[in-house]
């Protein structure tokens, strides 16, 4: 095998490799995006979903703190999981007068209302407890019909792609845009390989005709040769 050959055999793996990942992200964002049938619901997957951070009211030095950018991994809770929340758990819900989604960490369970705060916000006013109440303290009341789920992990500085991909813009130049010049480079490489078979083929078939012909030769003047004879 030349060296060209070779170069072309590695980015076929590589171009493979690639364009099979495209396809299956590609694949995950349609089938977790048919679970949002509202603007409360997040996308997921089979009850695992994610959820792109866009402030820092969660970032500090604890395990499950989280910087902007970061890509958050929570369980959608169903109502009877949602009756097990402890304080301290970090949630995802839908506040209904901004109508966005909020990640901050549970304060006080009272009932059906759940207290959070963010956890930046905690250290600079306090941490809420149900009794020590300040103005300055950024509390969020929600019911638990609002509570969507309860984070598991993060994964940082992936969120903010997400977020870019997940625009008209950002899938056009990062996952349509990929996944044509990989489909063309693979058609290439497909196009190669059967005008290559194809050559090989007439050469084979050239070789045995041409075998064909010198031992048809062969024969005749065999035969030539007996009749002098």
């Amino acid at each position: 095998m030349s060296s060209k050959q070779r170069v072309f055999k590695y980015l076929g793996i590589v171009g493979n490799v690639v364009f099979y990942l495209l396809l299956l992200m590609l694949l995950l964002f349609s089938i977790s995006n048919l679970t949002v049938r509202t603007e409360k619901d997040l996308p997921n997957i089979f009850g695992k979903g994610f959820v792109s951070i866009l402030s820092g009211s969660m970032e500090g030095e604890e395990k499950d703190n989280f910087d902007t950018g970061s890509l958050v991994f929570i369980d959608i809770l169903s109502d009877s999981q949602k009756q097990n929340l402890e304080v301290g758990q970090i949630i995802v819900f839908y506040d209904n007068v901004q109508r966005i989604h909020i990640i901050h960490r549970i304060k006080t369970i009272t009932g059906d209302t759940v207290v959070t705060q963010g956890d930046v916000n905690a250290r600079m006013y306090g941490s809420f407890d149900g009794t020590n109440f300040d103005p300055n303290m950024q509390l969020e009341a929600s019911s638990l019909d609002d509570v969507i789920g309860r984070y598991t992990g993060h994964w940082s500085g992936v969120g903010s792609a997400i977020q870019e991909i997940r625009t008209p813009n950002g899938l056009v130049f990062y996952v349509i845009l990929p996944l044509f010049i990989l489909f063309t480079f693979e058609a290439v490489i497909l196009i190669r390989y059967i005008l290559r078979r194809n050559k090989e083929k007439l050469e084979l078939k050239y070789a045995l005709e041409k075998e064909a012909l010198r031992l048809e030769l062969e024969k005749e003047l065999l035969e030539k040769h007996s009749n002098k004879k």
